[in-house]
């Protein structure tokens, strides 16, 4: 029993330090994966509440801050007249019958759906083919946070967001509940975890005229919520947030200077 004993203490501390190792190695088994667990452009936690999000207005979701300073917030009740007369329009503009056109990637011609959006010139179109459908002036990301020029696909959309981000008490700080209408664009080596959307503004009215974001692409709220229902993926009634698929994809997204 004597001789038995250390035999059993070293069998046993080498299976603890070997349990240890397998732990640290399932640590780091996804080295890609973001983790930073704080607000800001590109972080772990944005992107988690960007897939966690149902999309649906959260009532008492506490003062919109932007650029550190407090700004009126959207009210539910803006948000729904702006979907609802941005789907009345579409419904005039391709028939009464036509509900499952809205948001399809092509148009009922056949022709892709596709967005390009002028970082030059502050200018957003939304094209059929060779048809421009629509035409929206858009603020663009500030020095420092510029958005990224290239060709991406929408991944997903949500009919309202909470972003936040910057440090608190600083200049660049922002907290704006309820962002209407967002289309997350990512792809061809814009990771889709970075947080790059087209969405509606409710904190400034700076559209064509200068940069204001943190690289995303800004629209008044009214010309957001027809980008957003005309857009690819199909979004079903009464969703509030929908991730593009192979049988449902999202539409293509140019940016350029």
């Amino acid at each position: 029993m004597r001789i038995l004993l250390p035999v059993f203490a070293i069998l046993l501390i080498s299976l603890v330090g070997l349990s240890f190792l397998q732990s640290k190695q399932l640590t780091f088994q996804n080295p890609k994966e973001p983790t930073v667990a704080s607000w800001g452009d590109g972080t772990d936690a944005f992107y988690r509440q960007v897939l966690s999000s149902d999309g649906n207005f959260i009532e008492n979701a506490g003062k919109a801050v932007f650029d550190n300073r407090s700004v009126q917030n959207i009210t539910k009740e803006e948000t729904e007249n702006i979907f609802a007369q941005a789907k009345q329009e579409q419904k005039l503009a391709f028939g009464n019958s036509n509900d499952q056109v809205l948001g399809l990637h092509t148009a009922p011609d056949g022709s892709e759906k596709w967005i390009e959006v002028d970082l030059t010139n502050f200018k957003l179109y939304a094209w059929e083919g060779n048809r421009k459908v629509y035409e929206f002036s858009i603020s663009t990301g500030r020095p420092g946070y510029e958005t990224p020029s290239g060709e991406y696909r929408v991944w997903r959309k949500v009919r309202s967001q909470r972003y936040k981000g910057g440090i608190p008490g600083t200049g660049g700080y922002y907290d704006l509940p309820n962002v209407p209408y967002s289309l997350f664009f990512g792809g061809n080596g814009l990771d889709n975890w970075k947080g790059y959307a087209i969405h509606g503004a409710y904190w400034h009215n700076d559209f064509g005229i200068k940069n204001r974001s943190s690289g995303c692409v800004n629209l008044r709220p009214v010309d957001a919520g027809k980008l957003y229902l005309w857009a690819g993926p199909v979004i079903p009634e009464g969703v509030g947030a929908v991730n593009s698929t192979a049988d449902n994809p999202g539409v293509r997204v140019f940016v350029h200077k």
